[in-house]
């Protein structure tokens, strides 16, 4: 039986590999799966060798503190390349130890090496495209710019689209989710979504909060809603909303009934950046990391934004407000000045509709599975080619 074995190390990698490892099974059911990665990909159905996404970090000095444990995960995927060869190796995202630690030892195999979802060397560190050229047999990229890059290496690459574009429909009608987050609907909602690691919601909640209890004191009426991410635990978010200067509503569920209640809101830099995007939400973006993290990407970062929105559209269409800049009473300004001025909201709707039409057609992890199946079969052709060519002759010229 065909197999493929994926690595990724954080949630978001996880969930994304998920929805890839179950699209594959519906193609091809023979297919079988094993993964350093973590729950959903183990609920997916691939057989967990170790859960890497307790390594989530921020930056390489926060990932730092896991060093032992990404030695032991290369141990285990050492261990399980000997044994079992598996026929392709996705990898996905994770750079810091898929490109350095993952792609050489598995190439020490033999085996061919898919990468889905390129980590951001079009920001920062493009010395790794060194490392994705001589390793990588293919990119399978979310973004267009992405692909123009990667063909201007000369690196093999296809552009699927981002999987979130035709999977952003809210559960419930707006009606129907106000009643359900105890929410009043002739107030106006502002969105609070500070992240999905817990070093995130640390450096980013606090502030956030602050940011509402300023904005309450001058925007009488408004309410406040925080999605919560599956990948957060509840107690931490909690802990920071009973300790809060202003009443915030949380939201343990889907983001999307959530975000289609929201008139504007304050966002962490990140995926949630696209989902605000996806659902016409106007957005203050803000990033938060440890100072020694900050001060290294100063040095390297190339580009002239960090929010995603920012990047696609290659112009700044949001505000961003970057550790120093994110004060609660700065973060606040700029969401009032958004609150206020409909004009400027409508500006922003149509520019992150223009960010929603580059991201491609739905039907992103259907292309993605597509590539798999085509890397898998043109392996299974070279494997019956060899076959073939060292069957013994068994005819007789007699």
């Amino acid at each position: 039986m065909p197999s493929l074995c994926f690595v990724a190390g954080d949630p978001s990698g996880d969930h994304h590999a998920a929805r890839l490892i179950e699209t594959l099974a519906a193609h091809d059911p023979s297919l079988t799966f094993t993964a350093l990665g973590g729950p959903a990909m183990q609920r997916a159905g691939a057989s967990l060798l170790d859960d890497l996404t307790r390594t989530a970090a921020i930056g390489p000095f926060d990932a730092a503190r896991h060093l032992a444990r990404f030695a032991r995960a290369k141990r285990i995927l050492d261990d399980h390349l000997t044994r079992h060869r598996p026929d392709l190796v996705v990898l996905v995202d994770f750079g810091d130890f898929n490109l350095p630690i993952v792609a050489p030892l598995v190439k020490r195999y033999g085996l061919p090496i898919l990468y889905y979802i390129s980590p951001q060397v079009w920001a920062w560190g493009r010395w790794r495209l060194r490392l994705i050229r001589r390793y990588v047999d293919r990119m399978m990229v979310f973004f267009p710019f992405e692909d123009a890059l990667y063909r201007r290496e000369g690196i093999p690459v296809t552009w699927v689209g981002h999987p979130l574009v035709g999977h952003t429909q809210p559960s419930m009608s707006r009606e129907a989710a106000f009643q359900h987050f105890n929410l009043n609907p002739w107030r106006r909602t502002v969105g609070l979504l500070p992240g999905s690691r817990e070093q995130e919601i640390a450096r980013h909640l606090p502030v956030m909060l602050s940011a509402a209890a300023e904005i309450a004191r001058r925007m009488p009426g408004v309410q406040f809603l925080l999605p919560k991410a599956p990948t957060v635990p509840l107690a931490s978010v909690r802990g920071h909303l009973a300790r809060a200067p202003v009443t915030v509503t949380l939201a343990d569920g889907s983001i999307y009934d959530a975000l289609q209640l929201m008139e504007g809101a304050v966002v962490a830099s990140g995926t949630a950046t696209l989902e605000a995007a996806l659902c016409d939400v106007p957005m203050v973006v803000v990033y938060c990391a440890s100072w020694p993290t900050y001060l290294a990407a100063r040095l390297v970062i190339r580009v002239p934004h960090i929010a995603l929105v920012n990047v696609i559209a290659g112009r700044r269409i949001v505000p961003e407000l970057i550790q120093h800049q994110a004060r609660p009473a700065r973060v606040a300004a700029a969401a009032l000045e958004l609150l206020r001025d409909e004009r400027r909201c409508a500006a922003m709707r149509e520019a992150l509709r223009e960010v929603k039409a580059k991201l491609g057609p739905p039907g992103a992890v259907e292309r993605a599975a597509a590539v798999v199946l085509e890397m898998l079969n043109q392996k299974s052709e070279v494997r019956h080619q060899k076959s073939d060519a060292v069957q013994p002759n068994h005819h007789s010229d007699f």
